[in-house]
């Protein structure tokens, strides 16, 4: 009965996202209207300076020639049409460079992000900045696609235990539009140290290296993150999917369910697990469906002594749970999966903005030769 139900409720996602409003409930004390990068980048230095401002972006493609900083404290970025496909914030390309230069920067408390795409920069498209308690932030019905590194970080400071915390997640694509990424050094969402933070109904696509070593995941909280809940995602085709922890610097607890992550056997060098605990006791993996139809043995693996307390429950692979480095766990009810039902994968094709939809079927009907 609880297989069914995720069905059901997945099967009703779209219809839901449409009918969503993009309402943001913070009542903001100021609406700036802007239509020109010019007018963007006034508009955010006003907001910086009184806070509490909502910035209505205008439909187009807005060139940014440097990094939007926001400072200020209950800041938005909205487009007025609420949909991320006809507002576009650009950068100054999918290309390495020796300064930094992320499309938005982070450090002012309870921004939002809102109904945007934003794309192509040489570090990351946002960078919510932990080392400045940067809480509460909200990034939502959104597009971040082609960085040359991670496309959201939430950074910290070695050896400092202030973070952003209580971030929200929710509703957005992250991907690569060539189904590959442009290097190794590259990650969705990358969350260092935060807690609380719920990640919930997004979607990636492509998060994987084309060579040296395996991309970072597509949802990595690590460096003693804690507490936080990964649920209903889809991750297609990712070296790897989610994971909390790597190595010694881990995690705390958490919840991961309800996720779909789908490999297609598309050649990519550095396929891994869908789902990896490394030192992150007390965690509950459940329900979640993982087919990898690529060589790597394992769909979920439990990592070091470090991971303790953990139950892995009610999840639905075609490849093995298996336990490394003496991880702990208690598993129950865990089934093999051998194919996803046709309803499903026409509303996770669904999910995704009408320019990765193509790939994502091909993904999920590939040509039979």
């Amino acid at each position: 009965m609880q297989r069914l139900f995720r069905l059901a409720f997945l099967m009703l996602f779209a219809s839901f996202c449409q009918a969503d409003d993009l309402t943001i409930s913070q009542q903001y004390q100021y609406t700036v209207k802007v239509d020109t990068e010019q007018g963007l980048y006034k508009a955010v230095k006003q907001a910086n300076q009184r806070g509490n401002t909502l910035i209505l972006i205008a439909e187009g493609i807005y060139q940014l020639s440097s990094t939007l900083n926001i400072t200020g404290n209950h800041v938005a970025l909205k487009s007025a049409s609420g949909d991320p496909t006809t507002t576009i914030l650009r950068g100054a390309g999918m290309v390495p460079s020796k300064r930094v230069k992320n499309l938005i920067r982070v450090t002012g408390q309870h921004f939002t992000f809102s109904g945007l795409t934003a794309e192509s920069a040489p570090h990351h498209i946002i960078q919510i900045v932990g080392e400045a308690n940067a809480d509460y932030a909200v990034i939502e019905h959104c597009v971040l696609q082609n960085a040359y590194e991670q496309l959201l970080k939430v950074s910290h400071r070695a050896n400092s235990p202030t973070a952003a915390d209580h971030g929200i997640i929710r509703h957005c694509t992250f991907g690569y539009t060539e189904g590959i990424g442009p290097q190794y050094y590259i990650g969705g969402v990358d969350l260092h140290l935060g807690q609380h933070w719920l990640i919930d109904s997004n979607q990636f696509f492509g998060i994987a290296s084309p060579a040296d070593r395996v991309a970072e995941h597509a949802i990595h909280l690590w460096n003693n993150s804690g507490h936080n809940q990964v649920v209903d995602n889809v991750i297609i085709n990712s070296d790897r999917g989610i994971g909390f922890g790597m190595g010694g610097r881990g995690n705390q607890g958490g919840l991961i369910s309800g996720n779909i992550i789908y490999h297609a056997d598309n050649n990519h060098p550095y396929a891994d697990a869908g789902i990896i605990l490394e030192s992150s006791p007390d965690t509950t993996v459940k329900q979640n469906w993982g087919l990898q139809h690529h060589g790597y043995p394992n769909a979920i693996e439990y990592r070091f002594e470090a991971t303790q307390g953990v139950l892995i429950a009610e999840n639905g692979t075609n490849k093995k749970i298996r336990k490394r480095n003496s991880g702990s766990a208690e598993l129950e009810d865990n089934y093999r999966l051998t194919e996803l039902p046709p309803a499903l994968k026409r509303t996770i094709i669904e999910r995704f903005p009408a320019h990765y939809q193509q790939q994502v079927f091909d993904t999920l009907y590939p040509a039979r030769n």
